[in-house]
């Protein structure tokens, strides 16, 4: 015994020592790489402004220097780690290098185990010939023998090789009807059970998964045989039916036979001729790889699918109601309300010392917010009320604002244990926060709340278990701390709102992909009801393009939302062919953070060669006028004249209701973009282009083989599915396949369908059961074998019993429906620069005034900018004619002599300025359409009145009542808070019935607000955090003047000298038409 324990002990302290020497190897060669770059660092000397040059040079020197892999990949990561250090604690932006990845071979799939058992299928296979063309004829095989003849087909030949898929095969043979074909092959949606991944749940204990099997040559034409005869008796199991069929060879069947077949029956399918099933593919089959396929539902809807009827008519009724519902693109109501409560929340949990006890504080809130709680947010808030075992008053007080049964309330918290505040801001971090950011996609779904609680808490826990699959054990306290939390939380549920019971566990265990792919006939309707929003002037020109160039992307590429919307205008490379460098940047410090999903989400996507013709022209267009912007830090997508990024709802919630829409019933998300594209790259760069390519796609064969020519670097099957993985963002192909590629068993299967059996005519009849009403089969005397490729339709046909129905889409009819012609014209001259309606940013009207400041030349500056020349020899004239205004001293009004611009007011930079334009822009527009005497009345007074001395415009006090009349036309132009009226004794001076306006602007002046000594009161826009003058209102009124639509006249031009000014013919035909006060 103690021999026994000495030896273990030993081997385990030779084991330690052998760890030990391996990690002692790592961490020296990890060291050497350190020093190695840190003394390179020191030695170049380079500064931040050319380190990003050095790129390339760096990854040279690591390639020279790198005497072995793992000295590479850990000079990559001190590298990346770097680069990290340096933009945290210089407030940098500097893109981070790429890394290095350890790829694991996978385990071979040819091994000499699988070539001994190869002989042994061959010697199955001899027999099972043999018994076929033995046989008298098609009547000699009884019902139960062609059942098994399917069954052991599908294993050798179709690679179904799994018992849970046989079974499933067996259960659809008691309803053979719903065989499905399309194109010249048949399909057949089984649904086999699947303990812990699938995307059929049945109930919280069991759960399927879609296995499309599409029947090989020889399975179909016993499938065949199975429908004339319309067998229907299916009374045996697989291993039974597959018992019989060995007897009928004359073969040993044991009890390892049937797992014997499933392990290696792909010995015959993997090698047959013209077949070419690759070994990723195989994986599939064999379902050593987790993927599923679609359903029958949700193939339909992606290669046939049913659109609402009578579409143009429910557009029509609702134009009016569309504009209402489309969100704002800054946030979207219900984004705003969550966040609201959200921040508010955690402050009031956070909250240690005060004379209140915190639930008095939650339920004071509630009450005062009464009308921004959801359906979702009030559960929330109940639940967390309930923690802190509020008093029966208090929950009296609450349920007559949100209405729920007192008496279940209490019973619901009265045997927990009293939580210590820290625990219960635990349970909120980790319960309450995700369920209301989960709760968010539903919160306008018609659904019972009852009924969606299962699919937030999957999406909870899946979050927690991420970090759990990707072997770090660390986070399982984590993921068990969760679904205990949840618990708790669902039980409170079950009580007041009376939620069913199912068990979280289950959840926990199961992993749901969303098998569902928008196909290219849906996604053109997308765009044409885009169209349609945006001629109904539902949605501004602006948001119509951010929203198509968003979709596009998505579509094609496959991008996360949070990647595009991140996307800044520098990480478009390329002059010709643009590609997107997918990245991450900032730092919270900086509170611009991006962050990737994972490391290898870090991609150059070649957007050049996946979007479609016209589709990268239209995302060129947009790209070409971003830069022309000039800020390379610019976010590509942001509301007009902000440089904010998007709310990913502003996205999510438009294309939404456009997929409810258009169709009758979907599942569809933003989500089901990134699928589509991983399942058009999977036949684009798996299948040749006719049948799959070309029917379930809407790729033109030429842009086919260029997609192809672009992202394959050689021709070998196993590598095109990496291709795929890294234009995802996977290191490896197993994530893509588990969660988004759902075409591999079609692809498959379809590959297998080549394979073309010898086989005479006779026994091509004898197995399909051949008899009169198989009219259409050419079968000739002069062709001794049966010709697979000439009958391959009809056969097809056969299997369908001619049920067409599935086949029909409307499509057609809805793209009719939809197509409108829509007016193209545009004109400029119409509307003020930097509105949304003018379709020209405020960026963009900058710079090219930057640009003719410096050349003076308006035709150039036309071909640089990519602008009409009428158009900015229009803005020219009017920025000289506006830069000689001149005072009845002789002054000039807008700029002082020393000012370094004199065609454009100076950029502004703070928060505060930027906010009062952007509010400036969003409405002079709307002001204008209404009552363009108000805006040309402001813009003729401010000439008139400014000066270049002061950001404001004062009177004497003789002529108070001008000045009320320009505050009240002026107002709405900048927002509120801003406003301040300077003066002395304006209380005493103002007189409340003559000028109210300016009477309540003086009586909310603050302490913050600067006094003055002048004897006159001036009006003009002051910052709410310290009290300075904004220069927003000289910036905003002086571009509007330069920018203004040619319908806008001004005379504010009377002290211009006469020999200076240029006077466009516009103005010279419009001067007379308005006077100012």
């Amino acid at each position: 015994m103690s021999s026994r324990n000495k030896k273990i002990s030993e081997k385990r302290y030779a084991e330690d020592r052998r760890q030990f020497k391996r990690d002692k190897s790592k961490n020296d060669i990890r060291a050497g790489a350190e020093q190695e770059l840190r003394q390179y660092f020191d030695e170049q000397k380079f500064s931040n402004e050319d380190l990003i040059q050095a790129y390339p040079a760096i990854y040279e020197f690591i390639k020279r220097k790198a005497p072995n892999l793992a000295w590479k990949k850990y000079a990559h990561e001190f590298f990346r780690t770097y680069i990290k250090d340096l933009n945290k604690s210089n407030n940098l932006d500097l893109p981070l290098p790429y890394l290095t990845f350890e790829m694991k071979r996978d385990e071979p799939i040819f091994t000499l185990d699988w070539i001994q058992a190869g002989h042994e299928i061959d010697i199955i296979l001899e027999k099972l010939w043999d018994y076929w063309i033995l046989a008298q004829d098609s009547s000699a095989f009884s019902d139960d023998e062609i059942i098994g003849n399917i069954l052991l087909c599908s294993m050798l030949y179709g690679g179904l090789n799994q018992t849970a898929s046989l079974n499933a095969l067996l259960e659809h043979l008691k309803n053979p009807e719903k065989i499905q074909k399309i194109f010249d092959f048949n399909i057949i949606f089984l649904e086999p059970l699947s303990p812990s991944y699938g995307d059929l749940f049945v109930d919280e204990k069991t759960i399927r998964k879609s296995r499309n099997f599409v029947p090989d040559q020889l399975t179909r034409l016993w499938l065949i045989h199975f429908n004339t005869r319309q067998i229907r008796d299916i009374s045996l199991d697989v291993n039974a039916y597959l018992h019989l069929i060995f007897q009928k060879v004359k073969h040993p069947y044991t009890k390892k036979t049937f797992k014997f077949l499933r392990d290696y029956a792909n010995f015959n399918w993997l090698q047959l001729q013209n077949a070419d099933v690759d070994p990723a593919l195989s994986q599939c089959l064999l379902e050593n790889t987790l993927t599923c396929g679609l359903s029958e539902h949700e193939f339909e809807n992606f290669a046939f699918p049913k659109f609402k009827t009578q579409l143009s008519d429910e557009i029509e009724r609702n134009v009016s109601s569309t504009a209402k519902v489309l969100p704002d693109l800054n946030t979207s109501e219900a984004v705003e309300n969550v966040i609201f409560i959200h921040k508010n929340l955690l402050k009031i949990i956070r909250t240690s010392s005060t004379d209140q006890p915190i639930a008095e504080l939650i339920i004071d809130f509630c009450l005062r917010h009464q009308e921004q709680f959801n359906e979702f947010s009030k559960r929330i808030i109940l639940w967390l009320i309930s923690l802190y075992r509020p008093s029966s008053e208090q929950i009296k007080e609450l349920s007559t604002t949100f209405d729920f049964d007192t008496t279940q309330y209490t019973k619901a918290f009265q045997d927990n244990q009293k939580l210590a505040d820290s625990s219960i801001y635990t349970y909120y971090t980790r319960i309450a926060e995700p369920f209301l950011t989960h709760a968010l996609q539903y919160f306008d779904a018609d659904d019972d709340i009852n009924d969606l609680l299962n699919k937030i808490y999957q999406q909870i826990i899946s979050n927690t278990r991420l970090a759990d699959e990707a072997d770090r054990p660390e986070f399982k306290k984590s993921k068990d701390q969760t679904i205990h939390m949840l618990k708790r939380f669902h039980t409170f549920q079950q009580i007041v709102f009376q939620a069913e019971d199912f068990e979280l566990e289950f959840i926990a265990s199961q992993s749901r992909p969303r098998a569902r792919i928008i196909g290219h006939t849906a996604f053109q309707v997308i765009l044409k009801k885009l169209n349609q929003l945006l001629h109904d002037q539902s949605i501004s020109d602006h948001h119509y393009k951010l929203l198509k160039i968003i979709y596009i992307l998505a579509y094609r590429t496959g991008m996360r939302i949070n990647e595009i919307l991140g996307l800044r205008v520098k990480d478009i490379e390329g002059l010709n062919q643009f590609s997107i460098w997918v990245q991450p940047y900032g730092s919270k410090k900086q509170g611009n953070q991006h962050l990737l999903k994972t490391d290898s989400a870090e991609r150059i996507v070649p957007a050049y060669a996946l979007l479609k013709d016209d589709e990268y022209q239209f995302f060129s267009d947009f790209v070409v006028e971003k830069r022309l912007e000039n800020k390379k830090s610019l976010y590509l997508f942001s509301n007009l004249n902000e440089n904010k990024k998007l709310n990913k709802h502003t996205v999510t919630v438009p294309l939404k209701l456009i997929l409810n829409q258009v169709f009758k019933g979907h599942h569809y998300s933003f989500h089901s973009f990134r699928h589509t594209a991983a399942n058009h790259l999977s036949l684009l760069l798996n299948c040749e282009y006719a049948p799959l390519v070309q029917k379930l796609t809407d790729y033109s064969e030429n842009e086919y083989q260029k997609i192809r020519a672009e992202l394959l670097q050689n021709q070998h099957g196993q590598n095109h599915w990496f291709v795929i993985a890294h234009l995802l963002g996977h290191i490896e192909p197993v994530e893509t396949f588990k969660s988004y590629i759902h075409l591999s068993y079609l692809i498959a299967g379809q590959k297998l369908l080549k394979h073309h059996p010898d086989m005479p005519n006779e026994l091509a009849k004898k197995i399909m059961g051949y008899n009169a009403t198989f009219k259409n089969l050419k079968i000739t005397t002069d062709e001794k074998d049966f010709n697979f490729e000439k009958n391959q339709a009809v056969l097809a046909t056969i299997l369908l019993n001619d049920q067409t129905n599935w086949l029909q889409s409307n499509a057609t009819d809805i793209l009719d429906e939809l197509s409108l012609q829509i007016d193209q014209s545009h004109d400029f001259f119409d509307f003020f620069v930097g509105t949304e309606d003018s379709k020209i940013s405020l960026q963009r009207f900058y710079e090219t005034l930057n640009i003719l400041e410096t050349t003076n030349d308006p035709k150039s500056t036309a071909q640089r900018m990519c602008l009409p020349e009428e158009l900015v020899n229009y803005w020219y004239e009017n920025a000289l004619n506006l830069a000689n205004i001149k005072s009845k001293k002789g002054n000039p009004r807008l700029f002082s002599i020393d000012s370094s611009t004199h065609l454009k007011p100076a950029m502004l930079d703070s928060a505060e300025e930027l906010h009062a334009v952007t509010y400036f822009f969003e409405h002079l527009q709307k002001i204008a359409r209404k009552n363009p005497i108000q805006i040309a009345c402001v813009l003729n007074i401010f000439l008139n009145r400014v000066t270049a001395s002061h950001t404001g415009i004062h009177y004497r006090w003789k002529d108070i009542d001008q000045l009320e009349h320009f505050y009240s036309q002026v107002k709405a132009l900048f927002p509120a808070k801003f406003w301040h009226l300077l003066g002395q004794d304006l209380q005493t001076k103002l007189d409340a019935k003559q000028q109210p306006q300016l009477f309540k602007l003086a009586k909310a002046s603050t302490d913050k607000h600067p006094s003055t000594q002048e004897e006159f009161p001036r009006l003009q826009l002051y910052s709410v955090k310290d009290g300075h003058a904004l220069a927003a209102f000289k910036f905003c009124l002086h571009l509007a003047c330069i920018g203004r639509p040619l319908s806008i006249p001004l005379n504010g031009l009377d002290y211009m000298s006469p020999d200076t000014v240029h006077k466009p013919m516009a103005v010279l035909h419009q001067q007379e038409l308005l006077k100012t006060d």
